[in-house]
């Protein structure tokens, strides 16, 4: 699964939400339509409407009361878009193959204010999916492995977290856990990095720090499929993510 990827990341949409058609999914979403029936994994394709277009969530339902969530949604259509947020979709993905229990929605429109995840916010709070105590959300997953930070968002989630690894907290720009938060629904953002030599950056500890000047990658042409790594993904999933979802 992790090296889809590469696959994925060649899949071009027009741009952000903004250019969504309002009744044919963009080709990103079309691609994972696909990618989810080949790997034989039930899904809904929600729309719903954005203005003058619509946006699309998919809907991976399961029986417990946790969330996993990473966004699809893209804003410069002319790159890879590979660490935001293509990876974070793949492992989300992943992670619904290694534990079919868990609620995981792959969200659209993070990147025009979190129109999916205020979709979903609403979903919850009606009950479409029971009872779900947090949502976990996956940003920038595509390089780091074990290492990581996770968002300034104090709750029942990261005090799970941190009492699993003491890993750093970081005050993050807009992602979709802020939406969910502001539903009153608790969430928290986690984002892998790869460590540096030099004392730069994101402390993991006294003799590690994490690389941050990847996260401005972001948007630019800098955001390539050789800056990210499959090894890295799964890693990630398998070593951190499963962990804090056991």
């Amino acid at each position: 699964m992790y090296s889809k990827i590469y696959e994925f990341c060649k899949v071009r949409n027009e741009g952000s939400i903004r250019f969504n058609d309002p009744e044919i999914p963009t080709n990103r979403v079309i691609y994972l339509l696909k990618l989810l029936k080949s790997e034989s994994i039930d899904y809904e394709l929600d729309i719903f409407p954005y203005r003058e277009t619509s946006a699309y969530n998919l809907i991976l339902k399961g029986s417990s009361s946790k969330m996993v969530v990473a966004h699809h949604d893209i804003v410069n259509p002319n790159i890879d878009n590979a660490n935001d947020n293509s990876c974070s979709v793949i492992n989300a993905i992943m992670i619904k193959k290694l534990m079919p229990e868990i609620n995981v929605v792959i969200l659209d429109g993070e990147e025009s204010g979190g129109v999916g995840s205020q979709r979903v916010s609403d979903q919850i709070k009606s009950g479409k999916f029971g009872s779900i105590d947090w949502v976990l959300n996956l940003e920038l997953s595509g390089k780091g492995g074990k290492y990581f930070f996770i968002g300034d968002y104090p709750g029942s989630l990261t005090n799970h977290i941190k009492s699993i690894f003491n890993c750093p907290i970081v005050r993050t720009p807009f992602n979709d856990s802020v939406i969910f938060r502001k539903n009153g629904i608790d969430s928290c953002v986690i984002n892998p990095l790869p460590p540096v030599d030099k004392k730069t950056g994101v402390k993991w500890d006294e003799n590690t720090y994490l690389d941050f000047d990847l996260l401005f990658n972001c948007h630019s042409a800098k955001d390539t499929l050789d800056t990210i790594s499959p090894d890295d993904m799964k890693e990630f999933v398998e070593e951190v993510v499963l962990k804090i979802l056991r």
